[in-house]
């Protein structure tokens, strides 16, 4: 499992879509002309998630991506508020090409624990 970014979140990423830290565009693969895809990702419930990665037009030098899809759902069915964090994640199967994983994760004292 290749570990992609951890993203502690904010007011905006608990209540409309989670901004993605640019960097980490290009371990996404847009087809060309497009400038919004469908990831699939599994939880550590295994329960499987669509979420919509869109990056603004091609003229904008700021791509700022974001997701959105089911994430406002994800945010709420996992109780998630500001401050606790999401690992995302993906690895190659063979002939299956990519699986992505999401866990999200709550401080508690000095420990970070898995929110399922």
């Amino acid at each position: 499992m290749e570990h992609l970014f951890t993203k502690q979140l904010s007011p905006t990423d608990t209540t409309h879509r989670l901004t993605i830290p640019a960097a980490n565009l290009g371990d996404f693969e847009f087809p060309m002309g497009e400038h919004a895809i469908d990831i699939e990702a599994t939880d550590t419930i295994e329960r499987q998630w669509i979420f919509r990665l869109s990056i603004r037009r091609e003229n904008n030098p700021n791509p700022r991506p974001v997701f959105t899809g089911q994430w406002t759902q994800f945010v709420n069915e996992k109780g998630l508020r500001v401050g606790d964090r999401i690992i995302f994640s993906r690895q190659q199967v063979e002939g299956n090409g990519v699986q992505y994983s999401i866990r999200a994760e709550r401080r508690i004292f000095n420990y970070w624990v898995n929110v399922e």
